[in-house]
C-alpha cells in the first residue's frame, strides 16, 4: 500500500511541477543548494550562530565563484572560438577520410554507401552548429535576463537561508499530523530520505568535479585540442550519472582521429575506458552509491525513464527519485532493511538454542520429502 500510495503521490507531484515549472525550478534549485551547503553550515553552527554560519559559507562560495569564473571562463571562450573556426577543416578531413579510395575499409563498401557516408560529416556539422547556436543563445539570454539573474543570485540563496531555519519546524509539523504510533517510523523515513538526497547531491557534484578534472588532465597530457572545454562540459554533465564521461568520449576520440590519426584516437579511447572503469567501480561507488543504494543497472534504467518523461531535467531528478522510492520500499518491507542485523539476530537465537538449526533443518527435510 505504501509503494502504491507513493507512486500516486509521485505522479501528482510531477504533474504539479509541470504546471508550475518556473517556480519548481527555483524551489528545486533552493533545495539542492541547501543540501550542498548544509554540512559546512552545520559544522560552523557548532561555534557560530546559524545566520553567521550561513553568511560565512556564502562569502566563501562567492569568492570561489569569482576566482573560478575569472580563471576558467576566458580560456573556455577562446577554445570555443577556436572550435568554431576549425569546424570546416575538421569536416574536410572527415570527408577526405571517407572518400579516400585507398581506405581499406571504405573502399570495400558500395558506391552509394560511400557517397552517403561522405555527406554525413557536413550534415552533422551543420546540425551541431545549429543546435549549439540555439542552445547557447537560450542559455545566454536566460543568464542575462533579469529573471534569471534574480533567481540565481538572489531568490535561490535567500530561499536556502529560510530552509535552513525552517526545516526543523516543517519536519515537526509533518510529524504532528502522523498518529503517535507511526511517528518513529515516519521520522526514520524522513531521516533516510534526507541522507539519500544529501548524499546524492553532494556526492554527484564531487564525482562530476573529479571526472571533469581527470578528463581535462588526460586530454592535456595526450595533446588533444580543446581539452579544457571538453573536460568542463563533461564535468558539468556528469551531475547526471555516467553522462559526462560519455559526452566527453565522443568529441575527444573524434578530434584525436581527425587531427592525428587512428593510433592517437585509440590511445584516447583507452584512456577514456580507464576513466569509465574508475568512475563505475571506484569513484561513484565510494562517493554516491553507498548513500543512494542503487545498482548501476537501476541507475541507468531510472535515467532512461527520466529522460523519456521530463528530458534533461528528468535525467537529473531520476536517480534521487528512484533512491527515495527505494527508501520507502525498504521501510515497507522491514525484513529487507537490515540484512546484516537480521543475520546477527538469527545467529544470536541459534547460539542460545543449539537444537534450533537441527529442528528447522529436519522440518525442512520433512516438508521436501512430503
Amino acid at each position: 500500500m505504501l509503494v502504491a500510495l507513493s507512486a500516486i503521490v509521485l505522479g501528482a507531484i510531477l504533474d504539479f511541477i509541470g504546471r508550475v515549472s518556473s517556480v519548481a525550478v527555483i524551489v528545486i534549485g533552493a533545495v539542492f543548494f541547501t543540501y550542498v551547503i548544509h554540512p559546512a553550515v552545520r559544522r560552523l553552527n557548532t561555534r557560530l550562530p546559524l545566520i553567521w554560519s550561513i553568511l560565512l559559507v556564502y562569502l566563501v562560495i562567492a569568492a570561489l565563484a569569482v576566482i573560478g569564473l575569472s580563471t576558467v571562463v576566458p580560456p573556455l571562450y577562446e577554445e570555443a572560438q577556436q572550435l568554431v573556426r576549425s569546424t570546416p577543416g575538421l569536416v574536410h578531413n572527415a570527408q577526405i577520410f571517407v572518400s579516400d579510395p585507398n581506405n581499406p575499409v571504405i573502399a570495400r563498401l558500395p558506391v552509394a554507401v560511400r557517397a552517403y557516408l561522405a555527406s554525413v560529416p557536413p550534415q552533422l556539422a551543420g546540425f551541431a552548429q545549429r543546435y549549439a547556436g540555439d542552445a547557447a543563445g537560450r542559455v545566454v539570454s536566460l543568464a542575462l535576463s533579469v529573471a534569471g539573474v534574480v533567481a540565481t543570485v538572489i531568490v535561490i540563496p535567500v530561499m536556502a537561508i529560510y530552509l535552513q531555519f525552517e526545516a526543523p519546524d516543517f519536519i515537526a509539523a509533518f510529524l504532528r499530523v502522523i498518529p503517535p504510533a507511526g511517528r518513529p517510523e515516519a521520522a526514520a523515513i524522513l531521516r533516510d530520505l534526507d541522507g539519500v538526497l544529501g548524499g546524492f547531491i553532494r556526492g554527484q557534484l564531487l564525482v562530476g568535479a573529479t571526472i571533469g578534472t581527470c578528463i581535462t588532465i588526460a586530454l592535456l597530457v595526450l595533446h588533444v585540442k580543446y581539452a579544457l572545454l571538453i573536460g568542463v562540459t563533461a564535468g558539468l554533465l556528469d551531475v547526471i550519472p555516467y553522462v559526462g564521461a560519455i559526452v566527453g568520449f565522443v568529441p575527444s576520440v573524434t578530434l584525436a582521429f581527425l587531427n592525428d590519426g587512428w593510433q592517437h584516437a585509440l590511445l584516447v579511447a583507452i584512456v577514456f575506458a580507464a576513466i569509465f572503469q574508475a568512475e563505475g567501480h571506484f569513484i561513484a561507488p565510494r562517493i554516491v552509491s553507498e548513500s543512494v543504494g542503487l545498482s548501476p543497472l537501476t541507475v541507468i534504467v531510472a535515467i532512461l525513464i527520466g529522460a523519456d518523461l521530463l528530458g534533461l531535467a528528468g535525467m537529473f531528478l531520476a536517480v534521487p527519485i528512484a533512491a527515495a522510492l527505494r527508501v520507502l520500499l525498504l521501510h515497507a518491507l522491514p525484513n529487507a532493511r537490515r540484512p546484516k542485523a537480521a543475520e546477527a539476530l538469527a545467529a544470536a537465537v541459534v547460539a542460545r538454542d543449539p537444537d534450533l538449526p537441527k529442528t528447522k533443518a529436519a522440518q525442512a527435510r520433512a516438508r521436501r520429502s512430503s
